[in-house]
C-alpha cells in the first residue's frame, strides 16, 4: 500500500516501501527541476532528457509531441526569434500519487519572462500549474505526457536594475545568461545537456 493511500499512522508500513516512495518521488521531483533549468538556460537536451521518447505536450495552445514542442515551438527552441531576454521557472507545491511505475504529478509553477518590446522591456509574471504523467521506464522517472494550465498573469514595465538602484559596478557582476557562457556551466563542472 502506498503511504498516499490512506495509510493509518498506527499501521505498521514496511520501511522499504517508504524508502522506495520517497526516493520516487525525490527522482520525480528533480525531473521538474531539471525541466526548468533547461528552459531557463535554454538547454533543448537536458530538455528533452526530461521526457520518455514519444511524449506528448498541450502547452501554449500547441497539443503534440513534446519533442516537438521543445525544438520547433518552444522559447527555447534554437529557431526561437521571440524576443525573450531571460527565463526563471520556480517549482513549488508538488503533489505526487504513486502507483506502482506510473505517477500523477501536480506541480505550481511561477515564471518569469523578461521580453523587449517596442516600447522598453517588459516582465511578464505567469503562475500556472504543470499536470505531469510519468511513468519509471529503463530506469529513470520521466515525463510521458504534460498539460500546462494558465493559472494567472501580470505584466509590468522592466524598473531600474537593483544594481543600478544601489549602485554597483555591473560590469563587475557575474550574471545569469541564456546558453553555455551562464554561470552554471562556466562556474561549476556542471555540464549542458
Amino acid at each position: 500500500m502506498s503511504i498516499n493511500e490512506g495509510t493509518r499512522l498506527d499501521e505498521p508500513v514496511g520501511e522499504h516501501e517508504v524508502l522506495a516512495e520517497l526516493l520516487a518521488k525525490q527522482q520525480i521531483t528533480e525531473v521538474l527541476y531539471q525541466r526548468a533549468r533547461a528552459a531557463d538556460r535554454r538547454d533543448v537536451d537536458l530538455a528533452l532528457r526530461c521526457y520518455h521518447p514519444g511524449a506528448t505536450e498541450d502547452h501554449e495552445g500547441f497539443t503534440g509531441s513534446a519533442a516537438d514542442f521543445i525544438r520547433n515551438v518552444s522559447m527555447i527552441s534554437p529557431d526561437s526569434t521571440a524576443p525573450v531576454q531571460g527565463l526563471w521557472h520556480f517549482i513549488s507545491n508538488v503533489l505526487i500519487d504513486l502507483h506502482g511505475d506510473q505517477a500523477e504529478v501536480e506541480s505550481y509553477h511561477i515564471a518569469l519572462v523578461e521580453r523587449r518590446g517596442d516600447d522598453g522591456d517588459v516582465q511578464s509574471w505567469i503562475g500556472g500549474r504543470y499536470l505531469d504523467t510519468m511513468a519509471h521506464l529503463d530506469g529513470r522517472w520521466a515525463i510521458m505526457h504534460r498539460t500546462v494550465v494558465f493559472d494567472w498573469s501580470r505584466s509590468d514595465p522592466a524598473s531600474t536594475p537593483y544594481w543600478e538602484l544601489v549602485g554597483l559596478d555591473e560590469s563587475k557582476l557575474l550574471r545569469g545568461r541564456f546558453g553555455d557562457d551562464d554561470p552554471l556551466y562556466t562556474q561549476t563542472p556542471v555540464t549542458r545537456g
